[in-house]
C-alpha cells in the first residue's frame, strides 16, 4: 500500500505526540507510588478513556468489523452482561480495594487470606494476562502485516519493541495519558470509515438496510435454543456478566487504572463512564463491518478472495489499504487507529504486569528491605521481559489461521478468570470463609477442570459444556469450596470482610 504525504503527516503527528506525552507524564518518576499508580492523582475523565482504549483493543479494531462482515451483530448481545459486570464492581469490589490501599489487587487477597492466595492469584493474572494480550498482539500485527505487505515475525517484534520502550520509561501514568488520546485517535478513525462509507455506498439507505436485513447481518438477539447454544442471548448475559467482572475486578491491567484515581468515588465513576460508553462503541465498529458488506455488495469487482485475504480477520486492513482513497489522509489517520489499538492494549499489559511481579514476588521474596531506586529499576526490567513473553505468544499461534481470534481470546482467559473471580467474590461477600491453602486448591482444581474439558471437546468434537459457561463454572467452583471451609482467623485490614463493607458506607 502506498501513502501519500498526507498519510506520513497523520501518521508522524501521532507517533509525536505519544512520544510527547510519555515523556512528559513520565519525565519525573522517582518512586514505585508514582510508576505503579500515578500518585492516585489522576483524573477519571481520563482513566475512563484509558479504560477504553486497553479493553477494545485490537481485537475490536479489526475483529468486531469482520464478525459483523463475516456474520451479524450477535456480539452485542455481550453488553448487557458487560454493563451489569461494571455495576457489580464497583459495588462489591472496589470498596475493599481502596479500603486496603492496595498497589495491586493481589496485594487485597493476601490481606484478607494470607500469602498463598494472594501468589496463587497473582500467578493466575499472569498466565491470563500473558496470553490474552498474546492474542491482542497478534490481532494487530495481523492488520499490520495485512496492510503495509510486511513479514508477520518482524511486526509482531517491532510492535512489542515500541510498546516496551514508552512503558518502562512513563510508567502508568505515561500509559493512562497515551492510552486516553489512542482511545480519541482510533475511535476518530472509526467514524471516518463510517462518513466515507456513507458517502460511497450507493442506492437509498431504506433500500441498503433491507439488503442488510434480508441477507442476516443486522440480527442480534438468538432467544431460543438449548444452554449450550454459544450466542444464545441469555447465556451470553450470564457469560459477559461473570466474564466483565472478573476481566476488569482480578485482573491487574484494568483494575490499575481505577486505583490511580484520588478515591472510591472517582474510580467509580471512571469505570461507570466506560460501561456507558460501551455501548455505541462496539455499535460503531459492528456498523463498519455491515457497511463494508453493503460496499462489496456494490462493488463486487473490488471484493478481496478468500486467497487474497488469507484470514478474515484481515478484511478491515484489506479495506484500509485497497479502498480508502489516497491522499486524502484517511489511510493515515485508520492506520494511526490501528496502531493506537495496538500500542495501548500492550503497554497496559506490560505495566500491569511489571507492578504484579515487583509488588507481590520482587519485594516479598527478596526477604530484605529495598529503595526507591533499585525498585524502579526492577519495574522496567520486567516490563522489558514481559515484553519478550507477550511476542513469544504472538509468534507461537501465528501460524494458526483457522484461529477465530476475538472469540478464541475469551475462551482461553476463561479458563483462568473463573478462579481468580471466585476467591475475590469470597473475600468480599464473606468475613469468615475461606482459608489460605485452601484457597489455593480451590482455585487449581477449578482451572484444571476446565482444561481438561476444553481438550476433552476439542479432540471429541463432543461438547458437553459451551465455552461461555466456562468462566461461570470456575467461579462457583472455586467459591463453593471457598465456603465450605472456615478460618476461625479474624483478619482486621480495610480490605477484608465486613471491614470493608464498613469502608465503603462512610467513603
Amino acid at each position: 500500500m502506498l501513502l501519500s504525504s498526507a498519510d506520513w503527516l497523520v501518521l508522524s503527528g501521532y507517533f509525536a505526540v505519544i512520544v510527547l506525552v510519555a515523556w512528559w507524564y513520565g519525565r519525573q518518576e522517582r518512586s514505585t507510588h508514582d510508576y505503579f499508580l500515578g500518585g492516585r492523582r489522576q483524573p477519571w475523565l481520563i482513566v475512563g478513556l484509558s479504560i477504553i482504549a486497553t479493553e477494545l483493543s485490537a481485537l475490536t479494531f479489526i475483529g468486531v468489523p469482520a464478525e459483523a462482515f463475516n456474520g451479524d451483530w450477535t456480539y452485542l448481545q455481550m453488553y448487557a452482561g458487560s454493563f451489569l459486570g461494571r455495576v457489580l464492581i464497583a459495588l462489591l469490589l472496589l470498596p475493599s480495594f481502596y479500603g486496603g490501599a492496595v498497589t495491586t489487587v493481589y496485594e487485597y487477597l493476601g490481606q484478607r487470606f494470607g500469602p498463598w492466595t494472594r501468589t496463587t492469584g497473582s500467578l493466575l493474572f499472569f498466565a491470563s494476562r500473558i496470553i490474552g494480550s498474546g492474542f491482542r498482539l497478534l490481532a494487530a500485527s495481523l492488520a499490520l502485516s495485512a496492510v503495509f505487505n510486511w513479514d508477520l515475525t518482524w511486526v509482531i517484534i517491532g510492535a512489542t519493541a515500541v510498546a516496551v520502550l514508552y512503558t518502562a520509561f512513563g510508567g502508568i501514568k505515561a500509559i493512562i495519558w497515551t492510552d486516553a488520546f489512542q482511545a480519541v485517535v482510533f475511535l476518530g478513525g472509526a467514524l471516518a470509515v463510517i462518513l466515507f462509507l456513507f458517502h460511497r455506498v450507493p442506492g437509498a439507505w431504506d433500500q441498503n438496510l433491507s439488503t442488510a436485513y434480508e441477507a442476516g447481518k443486522l440480527h442480534v438477539f438468538t432467544w431460543r435454543g438449548g444452554l449450550n447454544n454459544d450466542k444464545l442471548f441469555w447465556v451470553l448475559l450470564v457469560h459477559a456478566t461473570v466474564q466483565n467482572m472478573a476481566a476488569l475486578g482480578t485482573d491487574q491491567d484494568l483494575t490499575q487504572r481505577m486505583l490511580t484515581c484520588p478515591d472510591i468515588r472517582r474510580g467509580q465513576r471512571s469505570l461507570m463512564f466506560n460501561a456507558f460508553a460501551g455501548l455505541p462503541i462496539v455499535c460503531l465498529f459492528l456498523l463498519i463491518g455491515s457497511m463494508m458488506f453493503l460496499f462489496y455488495e456494490s462493488f463486487p469487482q473490488m471484493a478481496p478472495s478468500e486467497e487474497t485475504l488469507g484470514h478474515q480477520y484481515r478484511i478491515f486492513p484489506h479495506f484500509i489499504a485497497t479502498v480508502l482513497p489516497a491522499g486524502s489522509g484517511l489511510r493515515g489517520l485508520l492506520l494511526a487507529g490501528l496502531f493506537a489499538a495496538s500500542m495501548s492494549s500492550l503497554d497496559s499489559a506490560l505495566g500491569a504486569l511489571s507492578s504484579t511481579a515487583v509488588t507481590d514476588f520482587y519485594r516479598p521474596f527478596l526477604g530484605r528491605p529495598i529503595s526507591e531506586r533499585h525498585a524502579l529499576i526492577a519495574a522496567r526490567v520486567f516490563v522489558v521481559f514481559f515484553g519478550v513473553l507477550l511476542a513469544g505468544v504472538a509468534l507461537f499461534f501465528a501460524d494458526d489461521q483457522s484461529l477465530e481470534l476475538l472469540w478464541e481470546a475469551f475462551k482461553w482467559t476463561s479458563l483462568v478468570f473463573g478462579a481468580m473471580l471466585g476467591v475475590f467474590l469470597l473475600g468480599v461477600l464473606t468475613c469468615h470463609r475461606g482459608r489460605d491453602g485452601f484457597n489455593v486448591v480451590a482455585m487449581v482444581t477449578s482451572i484444571a477442570f476446565l482444561v481438561g474439558l476444553k481438550l476433552y471437546q476439542e479432540r471429541t468434537e463432543n461438547l458437553v459444556i459451551a465455552w461461555p459457561w466456562w468462566v461461570v463454572i470456575g467461579t462457583l467452583w472455586t467459591f463453593t469450596l471457598g465456603v465450605c471451609v472456615g478460618d476461625s482467623r479474624r483478619r482486621g485490614s480495610p480490605g477484608s470482610g465486613s471491614s470493608a463493607r464498613d469502608w465503603a458506607k462512610g467513603a
